[in-house]
């Protein structure tokens, strides 16, 4: 079963994709239509450059012109995140439109051009936001280079974490709209709620792999082992290390899983980790988001690309990551000697950025690389662990993999 997010100003659900619908037409200031159906249609069949282009010059007629009105943003760097917070939550969606003037308060603004003095503003924002320490984000299970949000955010902020996630929406979507980068990558479910494109049951491998792998089993329970294992409609939460028990529906905690409920009981614990553990913060983010930006728009971009959209396309050295990768099985004799080792690694070199970018989306679910390059890749427990090709024997003829 798939699913797709739907997101109103009071709420945020869950419904099965075949019910999913983005209205197509982006109009203008001035009441006049800027985008079809069919342009999103065709530019969908592009290439990520050349939806790129598109996404740009479409988005500059929506910008308010300079002589129309711009903004002026003052911070402190002592207190830059407080500032900006308060700078970016303060303007209308029409100012979010404009172009902006960063100004860090007390130096002088003609050392440098707008341009770096606003890419550097956005590189120290979202390492900010983004830095697990504030409590608003965590390492994901899967990688610690994978961000995900932190269900225990009131916590640390019990006034304010859902004013924060608006804020982080309204600064990843005006990322986007000036060209910008952010440092910070996360989990790819989240980048598939930003697009709407559809979440399934392989995305919980992602975000816990003993949650998936017990999911995956449950299915085949039969009736005596369901007796035995006494489930109920709620799942744990660990909560700054004490287990908490969250019902998965009203009275859960009362309602034994059976063979003729397990499919119910399924569907709402993947949808539960899916957004019910991060609703209340993961809607405010999307509010924010779509202050600014059109949803039409975005919707030509797969999840993979948004990604690269907002971060970058990565700088990987391919002798780095050759250097640090192991073989097994079949290949574990000869190594990189192996015919078809050497086939891979030529045709990583024929790669270009992008492509490159989408392998190492693959491999480890984020195209960010570790700041100490391919010897620091982590294991969904946390331990380094090389890049490996594994070859399989002939009996085993499995689709590529990642585990």
């Amino acid at each position: 079963m798939a699913y797709v997010r739907k997101l109103a100003s009071e709420s945020l659900t869950l419904i099965p994709a075949t019910e999913a619908v983005i209205e197509s037409p982006v109009i203008g200031d001035l009441r006049k239509e800027i985008v079809t159906y069919d342009e999103i249609a065709s530019v969908q069949l592009k290439t990520f450059a050349e939806k790129v282009q598109w996404f740009l010059e479409t988005s500059e007629k929506l910008r308010v012109d300079w002589d129309l009105g711009h903004m002026r943003v003052c911070v402190r760097r002592d207190h830059l995140l407080e500032d900006s917070l308060l700078s970016v939550l303060s303007v209308s969606r029409k100012d979010l439109r404009k172009n902006w003037k960063i100004h860090f308060i007390g130096e002088e603004e003609i050392i440098r051009n707008d341009y770096e003095v606003a890419r550097e503003w956005f590189q120290l924002v979202t390492e900010e936001v983004f830095n697990p320490n504030n409590g608003l984000w965590k390492p994901s299970a899967e990688s610690p280079l994978c961000m995900d949000i932190n269900p225990a955010s009131a916590f640390f902020h019990p006034e304010n974490d859902l004013r924060y996630f608006r804020f982080i929406g309204r600064l990843l979507a005006k990322a986007i709209f000036d060209q910008m980068l952010v440092s910070g990558h996360m989990c790819r479910y989240l980048y598939k709620h930003l697009v709407g494109w559809p979440v399934t049951f392989d995305d919980v491998e992602h975000l816990d792999i003993e949650i998936y792998n017990f999911l995956r089993q449950a299915m085949h329970f039969d009736a005596d082992m369901l007796e035995q294992l006494k489930l109920f409609f709620t799942t744990q939460e660990d909560c700054l290390g004490e287990s908490k028990t969250i019902e998965l529906v009203e009275g859960g905690s009362k309602i034994d899983v059976t063979r003729y409920n397990l499919a119910e009981y399924f569907e709402f614990r993947v949808k539960y980790q899916l957004l019910g553990r991060v609703q209340r913060q993961l809607q405010e983010l999307l509010l924010g988001f779509f202050d600014l930006m059109e949803e039409p728009l975005l919707s030509v971009f797969d999840f993979q690309e948004i990604e690269l959209l907002l971060c970058g396309l990565p700088e990987i050295n391919i002798l780095d990551w050759k250097e640090n990768t192991q073989y097994s099985g079949e290949y574990e004799s000869l190594g990189e000697d192996h015919p078809v080792c050497r086939w891979f690694w030529e045709v990583v070199e024929e790669y270009d950025v992008e492509h490159r970018a989408r392998l190492l989306q693959f491999i480890t679910g984020t195209s960010a690389v570790p700041s100490k390059g391919f010897s620091m890749l982590q294991a969904t427990n946390g331990n380094e662990r090389k890049f490996t090709i594994e070859g399989l024997s002939m009996e085993n003829r499995d689709f590529p993999s990642v585990q």
